[in-house]
């Protein structure tokens, strides 16, 4: 299956604590890395996510964000009274050592950490509410995020095969036009060994010099090349039809070609064959850049 590792999707849900946004983004990304960022009042509740968040995907850089849109019972903290009176208190205190007005801002002063007592979520009860709220936002993000990403793999895959098709093309092209290139090879190294052999006046068995021939001819023989190399192609498309998310397969298979190719290049020496493998090294680089998008 195609499935990219870039995505987006944003959901919200109504509840009794206001409106929850969440947004998930993704890009690509060699391991798996995931990013949470929540309303400090839900700040506890970073490792539940992170924990749930993995199970989504497999590699990839995701990250998460929320929003709330309080309710009107928690947009305001109570005041704490004995907070703010200690705050006044010690600044009428320094006020006065300093002959300074005694005048206190107490709207400013409220503002002061610990003086707004605001919404805590530590209560059991509380955690087992939020959990399902998370749940069901989670679940519905999710849902967008991957029918996104499955919706660009499909184009990825379009793309992709499109460049497989044209490297078999080339592949079965190379293999046509060795065939004779091999045998008028082999046959021309043979008459040059006689000939050599001839001028040195020495004789060496028939048996012999088909030897040491045989031995030449394997150095630049690309029939295994061309076979793993039809072999991996077959490989190719058989891995990204199956159920789950093959970008590392197929970015493995990748090279593995690409290795075929550099081999079957450095032994041929006829001049269109290794026109051929150029374009073949070209088709690779146009899979590679694709699939890397891939998870």
């Amino acid at each position: 299956m195609y499935v990219s590792m870039t995505g987006f999707s944003r959901s919200q849900i109504q509840s009794s604590y206001g409106t929850i946004s969440m947004e998930l983004s993704s890009v690509n990304h060699r391991y798996q890395e995931i990013t949470v960022r929540l309303p400090r009042e839900f700040a506890s509740w970073e490792p539940w996510f992170h924990q749930r968040m993995r199970k989504l995907f497999r590699r990839g850089k995701v990250q998460m964000r929320m929003e709330v849109l309080w309710a009107q019972q928690y947009r305001i903290g109570g005041i704490n009274k004995d907070i703010l009176l200690s705050y006044c208190n010690e600044l009428t205190e320094i006020r006065r050592g300093l002959a300074l007005p005694l005048t206190i801002d107490l709207e400013r002063v409220v503002q002061y950490p610990g003086v707004l007592d605001m919404p805590r979520f530590d209560e059991e009860k509380e955690a087992q509410s939020l959990e399902a709220v998370f749940e069901e936002l989670l679940a519905a993000a999710a849902a967008s995020w991957q029918k996104m990403r499955e919706t660009e793999g499909a184009h990825l895959c379009e793309e992709v095969l499109g460049h497989v098709d044209d490297l078999e093309k080339i592949t079965f092209e190379i293999e046509k036009r060795w065939l004779p290139t091999r045998d008028a090879a082999f046959e021309a190294l043979k008459a040059r060994v006689c000939e050599t052999l001839e001028k040195a006046g020495g004789a060496l068995e028939d048996s012999r010099y088909m030897q040491e021939i045989v031995l030449l001819t394997d150095k630049w023989d690309v029939s295994e090349e061309l076979a793993r190399l039809k072999s991996h192609i077959a490989k190719f498309r058989e891995t990204g039809d199956s159920d789950e998310s093959t970008g590392r397969k197929l970015d493995f298979l990748v090279q593995e070609m690409n290795r075929e190719v550099n081999t079957l290049d450095s032994k041929i020496a006829d001049a269109e064959i290794r026109w051929l493998a150029v374009d073949a090294k070209a088709c690779l680089e146009r899979i590679r850049e694709q699939i890397q998008n891939l998870e």
